[in-house]
């Protein structure tokens, strides 16, 4: 299995913490998030790992470099943000010829990767998302279920209609190459707000595994705070 980390954004909602540090790189029971994502998917059973970066990159490229795990790591730049899709689009020909992994550099998850690619395979999906629930929907991306666990559509800007609890986009997916390599190379673009609205409305099969456990983003301040009280349990 291979996987990527998209850890190539600046961060902003971290404030000064990311002026000096990148996302991915911030501490979380005693140690960097990248390293926790690493061991994670060698657990997992991964064994090449591919990381974009952008804002800060030489510290993301030395944190890899100094790497001695067992997994196969490399690092792409990016000169320019390429958004979440943009960049794996931008790293599809190290990501190898089967399903790979995609997980977002700044979420806190344990959740076992067996389930998303039993889906995805028994399904034929193009995506498979994971998915959590959550009461407040407030800037997140809400999916929408239909039977079968397929995904029918999203909401990335939910009213006060959506059922609660919503199903939140929880940045963790499993993909086909052949799906990625139709979306332009170089082009700037999102899986949540372009890329997989747009294969849903094509009717292109896109499938959700509900996790039991929300995941954490923590991109903001008080959820790293939240993520590192995870962290240490």
């Amino acid at each position: 299995m291979n996987a990527m980390i998209l850890a190539a954004g600046r961060g902003t909602r971290l404030g000064e913490l990311a002026k000096a540090i990148p996302k991915c790189l911030v501490e979380l029971g005693g140690e960097p998030l990248l390293a926790r994502h690493l061991t994670y998917l060698e657990q997992q059973g991964a064994q090449r790992v591919v990381v974009n970066a952008h804002h800060l990159a030489e510290q993301v490229e030395q944190f890899l470099a100094a790497y001695d795990g067992p997994l196969e790591t490399a690092c792409i730049f990016e000169p320019q943000l390429l958004g979440t899709a943009g960049g794996v689009r931008n790293a599809l020909d190290e990501l190898g010829p089967e399903p790979f992994v995609v997980i977002y550099g700044d979420i806190l998850l344990d959740a076992p990767l067996l389930p998303l690619f039993e889906l995805h395979r028994r399904e034929g999906a193009v995506a498979t998302i994971a998915v959590h629930p959550a009461d407040d929907v407030e800037g997140k991306g809400v999916v929408e279920i239909g039977p079968g666990d397929r995904v029918t559509g999203f909401l990335e800007k939910p009213g006060s209609a959506v059922a609660r609890p919503a199903w939140i986009n929880s940045g963790l997916y499993v993909l086909d190459p052949a799906f990625v390599a139709e979306l332009r190379a170089g082009e700037p673009l999102d899986f949540g707000l372009d890329v997989l609205p747009a294969a849903v409305e094509r009717g292109l099969p896109v499938y959700a595994h509900r996790l039991a456990e929300a995941v954490i983003d923590v991109g903001t301040p008080e959820a790293l705070e939240l993520g590192r009280r995870r962290a240490t349990r």
